[in-house]
């Protein structure tokens, strides 16, 4: 953004242009993103919800009973849980709007990579629709479980939500994968965000302890919790390793770039003429050493005269008396 507009006091802009000097320019892009980390994400955090909501359903049905005020402090972990999946949900969207910029600039860039991002891009569109498939499925046969045909309390939904536990472990172990694996193939950030994962690393640790030792939720729902932890570890000591790696290359370019721009300012004539610019008087003579200079440049013009008037006298002499030989031995 210009820092001449408003902000200083200094003039407010009126030109289109102007107008655009003030607008911040947003680096939209998904690079670094895994489509296949966001849509196992997905169904860890949906399937650990759902989880939570079928175990801890007749708690829920007393909200109705006892008021919020009495069930909502053992409720906390269930909004957590749904609040987790109800923020990650919109990433995943928003990678398949910004998606097509970057197909713009690959092919605009590198030809050679548009195909493999363009199937991408196109397999990360499938996977939504699969997300979107599953979403709706699962809601469906919850519907049921929990209404007068299963029954809350029965063996098949305490089953259903068991499983729906267990299901979220097993993704966490495999939702990670993508992302590590993007991670140290690119050797880059890219767009994850480091904070993220610094406030999600700790926060997840927390609610581990308030999983186990508060709230004492069954193991099918915090064993999710403590294997996506270990794994967020893991990728933030890489984001970090990279960045750093990254940056100080960069550093390291940078200086290189510039010596070699000393070193070419530094020829012999360029330096001549950069130390007459910064000691102009020492390149600047005095009067009588410029007069003596000049004596003497005349001295030895003077003498070249001489050596070249001798040299063409003895030359004349020379030829002369080789014509008398020659005459005189015809004769």
């Amino acid at each position: 953004m210009s820092s001449k507009y408003c902000i200083n006091g200094t003039i407010d802009p009126t030109t289109t242009e102007e107008f655009e000097g003030v607008v911040v320019d947003m680096n939209i892009s998904v690079v670094g993103l895994s489509f296949l980390w966001m849509f196992l994400g997905n169904i860890n955090q949906f399937s650990g919800f759902i989880n939570m909501f079928v175990l801890k359903f007749p708690q829920v049905q007393a909200c109705s009973a006892l008021g919020f005020a009495r069930c909502g402090p053992s409720l906390l972990s269930l909004f957590q849980s749904f609040g987790i999946w109800l923020f990650s949900f919109p990433i995943y969207i928003l990678y398949l709007i910004f998606a097509p910029n970057d197909l713009k600039f690959i092919e605009k860039t590198s030809l050679k990579d548009l195909s493999a991002a363009r199937k991408e891009y196109r397999l990360a569109q499938l996977f939504f629709l699969m997300l979107v498939m599953f979403l709706s499925s699962i809601i469906l046969v919850v519907g049921i479980l929990v209404s007068d045909v299963v029954g809350t309390c029965t063996h098949t939904t305490y089953i259903f939500g068991y499983g729906m536990g267990m299901l979220s472990t097993i993704i966490t172990f495999v939702q990670w994968s993508p992302q590590i694996y993007k991670t140290i193939r690119d050797k880059a950030v890219g767009s994850f965000s480091i904070i993220m994962l610094c406030i999600q690393g700790p926060g997840s640790l927390i609610n581990l302890y308030y999983l186990i030792f508060v709230s004492k939720e069954s193991v099918s729902t915090w064993l999710a919790y403590l294997c996506s932890s270990v794994q967020i570890f893991i990728l933030l000591g890489l984001l970090i390793f990279f960045d750093r790696r990254n940056k100080r290359i960069a550093r390291e370019l940078k200086e290189s770039s510039t010596e070699e721009q000393d070193i070419h300012s530094g020829s012999p004539n360029q330096s001549v003429l950069n130390y007459k610019e910064t000691h102009p008087l020492l390149f600047t003579q005095s009067p009588s050493l410029q007069s003596q200079q000049q004596t003497n440049n005349n001295n030895n013009s003077n003498q070249s005269k001489n050596h070249s008037i001798l040299n063409s006298t003895f030359n004349s002499s020379y030829h002369e008396e080789n014509e008398r030989e020659e005459y005189s031995d015809q004769i």
